[in-house]
């Protein structure tokens, strides 16, 4: 090895911070919104950091509540308009959760979903 390749790999060492190496990269889950349902891509996810994307594919705007089933914090989105998105971030912990639009009664029409969330390893 000469001394501008161990400079090199010297200066990447450096660069390349440890922790980012080890943490584990945002579960995530597309919650697709349309007249009266959500959708989603997954129905388990790995327990850490999250994102959660609520996609409305409908005609009426629509919003994304989630919380962990037996109480815990409430995750809002704000309300989404047709044709756009929001990336909700989290940290979520095992358990399962309940999603749904809190616009008018669009939860009584059928707009819920449940979330699992597993222990890393499980």
């Amino acid at each position: 090895m000469n001394l501008a390749t161990a400079a090199a790999t010297a200066v990447a060492v450096v660069v390349t911070p440890a922790s980012a190496a080890l943490a584990p990269a945002p579960a995530r889950v597309q919650v697709s919104a349309k007249e009266f349902f959500f959708s989603l891509s997954r129905h388990k996810v790995v327990a850490g950091p999250a994102v959660v994307e609520l996609v409305n594919f409908g005609e009426d705007p629509h919003d994304l509540r989630l919380e962990r089933l037996g109480g815990g914090r409430l995750w809002k989105t704000p309300l989404v308009y047709p044709g756009a998105y929001y990336d909700l971030n989290a940290t979520l912990v095992p358990g399962r959760y309940r999603l749904w639009c809190s616009v008018a009664n669009h939860r009584q029409l059928g707009m819920t979903a449940v979330l699992t969330v597993v222990a890393r390893g499980k």
